[in-house]
């Protein structure tokens, strides 16, 4: 097999929300064909018990500890420095240092990068191939929310959504190829990048259709004659809490 370098912004397990869901299947789908050598960052301190799940499916890994406080202090400078803050955030010295001595150990030739804010880990690497996941156009859902918001706040999405948007454009335009998670996302990035249209596409997360099938038996959790309304998204994101 050959090497691969994955980077994600959040550890993918365990799948309990949309990234999650996508990034892990992306993680097992990539370790059937390659040793993937993987860089992530863990932001839920219940979710290092999870590590060993994700280090039976790489080669290598690193997982490092994303402390909020240090985040947003990092993400200070970075509006401070007319930069996205989102980058800021995610800058781990540590990661850094681990991609570096992962990428000389090993023939890596092929680098798949999951949310804009890892790119900043495999720019030195212009050998090799470089795949980014993008997901969503994440500049913007910053629009959206400064469109939405009273000033301070809207200040500050506006700052974040006009910088990340000029380094999502960055990022495509250097890497091979840019992927979102549908047709109108990656159609929506085309219109903002247009000189990278050509490389721009999408897959879609899909469903596990041997785990969610219909012909599995399950335990009703409802009572006779009861109905019920299932909303599967996470309630701490605004478009979710607006639906």
């Amino acid at each position: 097999m050959n090497d691969l370098l994955l980077l994600i912004h959040r550890i993918p397990y365990p799948p309990n929300k949309g990234d999650k869901i996508r990034s892990w299947n992306l993680l097992k789908h990539l370790a059937r064909s390659y040793r993937v050598h993987l860089a992530t960052f863990v932001d839920d301190p219940d979710d290092w018990q999870h590590v060993p799940q994700v280090e039976a499916q790489c080669a290598s890994s690193h997982f490092a500890k994303l402390n909020p406080l240090m985040g947003r202090v990092r993400s200070l400078v970075g509006l401070l420095a007319n930069e996205s803050l989102s980058l800021r955030y995610y800058q781990d010295a540590g990661m850094r240092a681990w991609v570096a001595r992962t990428m000389e150990a090993h023939p890596i030739r092929r680098i798949v990068v999951f949310s804009s804010q890892m790119a900043q880990y495999a720019e030195p690497y212009r050998a090799a191939r470089r795949v980014v996941d993008f997901c969503d156009v994440d500049s913007d859902k910053w629009r959206q929310y400064a469109d939405n918001k009273r000033w301070p706040m809207s200040m500050l999405y506006r700052h974040e959504a006009r910088q990340l948007l000029r380094y999502e454009r960055k990022v495509a335009a250097e890497c091979d190829a840019s992927l979102f998670v549908s047709d109108p996302e990656a159609e929506l990035f085309r219109q903002l990048a247009p000189e990278s249209r050509d490389k721009i596409g999408f897959f879609n997360n899909g469903v596990d259709t041997d785990y969610f099938s219909p012909l599995r038996a399950y335990e009703r959790p409802y009572k006779d004659g009861e109905r019920g309304l299932v909303f599967t998204g996470a309630m701490d994101y605004w478009p979710n809490v607006d639906a």
